[in-house]
């Protein structure tokens, strides 16, 4: 999988901020008593292994697409390259039809496992509520049943966190890091078939490596390089429909592994770090913002429902004086027992 680059990412939040900077979203980072301390304390923000999230496709919705366009493509190309006598005639006769859907998955699951092995997706997750939607005010009953030993939700400003992710991708060693609201529905029409054309092709080359300039009349000029930004900027947005109502919006860091090491790149190493959980899981994260000795654009916090709700407001007036945060705190009012 090719990777995406630093100047490429740092453009597309360039952008973004002149764009949004009079219509800046409110983002809600919903936590439990423990995240928002260590949020509030260390002023960072965990970012998730995406394959550690409650989402078992996660970023793999785009395989399901992207399955038939490059069987399509491999009906075209493997006829050609047994011609050219480079493929054995009797993968055809031995697998018939079948091979192209075998040899698709095969590739798609090299894509997953490239991207794996040089820079996984880490992901931080918000919900996008609208000053005219009542969750603005109390939050979603939905998360608080998540959060339902206490939880907290933390209102950051969008362009603000924007700003923050320009500094740190300049600063560490990351393929991209990209900020989007998520995708339920029609997946389809948000991949683009031109911007994934000749993948097939271009995952063929990398079999190839000695032959590939020979067959670039069979395999098209792409690289994976080409065609990798794209699947790396698309694939972690595309989400099942059941998680709806959360409205998501993401940062998506794709941070370099520890044995992954450009010489050109002068940025420093984004430490990966791990925490347990009580089930015996090892769960991998990196913490953003941590080197950069900043303060959050935190807007608001919301002090979920709780049955000592107005205690536990108290204690995080003190813990707010204590960071030096100056940061307006509401009570949800939603009815929810514990």
């Amino acid at each position: 999988m090719g990777r995406a680059s630093t100047n490429d990412a740092a453009s597309v939040f360039d952008n973004k901020v002149s764009n949004l900077s009079q219509t800046s979203r409110s983002l809600f980072h919903y936590t439990d008593v423990n995240g928002l301390i260590g949020i509030l304390e260390n002023q960072t923000l965990r970012a998730t292994h995406s394959d550690f999230l409650n989402d078992s496709t996660e970023c793999r919705t785009i395989l399901s697409i992207l399955l038939p366009m490059i069987e399509t493509e491999l009906r075209e190309i493997v006829p050609k390259l047994v011609d050219l006598k480079v493929l054995n005639p009797t993968i055809m006769t031995d697998f018939g039809g079948e091979i192209y859907k075998l040899e698709a998955q095969k590739m798609l699951q090299a894509m997953v496992s490239a991207t794996n092995n040089v820079a996984p997706y880490f992901i931080t997750s918000f919900c996008i509520h609208d000053p005219s939607d009542p969750a603005y005010q109390h939050g979603l009953l939905s998360q608080w049943r998540g959060y339902a030993r206490g939880g907290f939700a933390i209102e950051f400003d969008e362009v603000g966190l924007d700003k923050l992710n320009m500094e740190e991708n300049k600063t560490h060693r990351y393929q991209g890091l990209v900020t989007e609201k998520v995708i339920y529905r029609d997946h389809a029409d948000h991949v683009k078939s031109e911007a994934f054309s000749g993948l097939a092709g271009a995952l063929l080359k990398n079999i190839f490596p000695k032959a590939s300039d020979k067959l670039t009349g069979v395999l098209g000029s792409k690289s994976t390089d080409d065609i990798g930004k794209s699947f790396l900027s698309t694939a972690p947005f595309l989400k099942n429909a059941s998680f709806e109502e959360e409205n998501e919006y993401r940062i998506v860091a794709l941070c370099n592994r520890p044995s992954v090491a450009d010489p050109n790149d002068k940025r420093a190493i984004k430490p990966i770090q791990f925490r347990g959980k009580s089930n015996g899981e090892i769960i991998p994260f990196i913490a953003l913002y941590e080197e950069m000795k900043i303060t959050l654009p935190i807007k608001s916090i919301i002090a979920g429902p709780h049955h000592q709700q107005s205690s536990r407001i108290a204690a995080l007036e003190i813990l707010l004086e204590k960071c030096k945060l100056d940061v307006p705190i509401r009570s949800s009012e939603i009815p929810f027992r514990q």
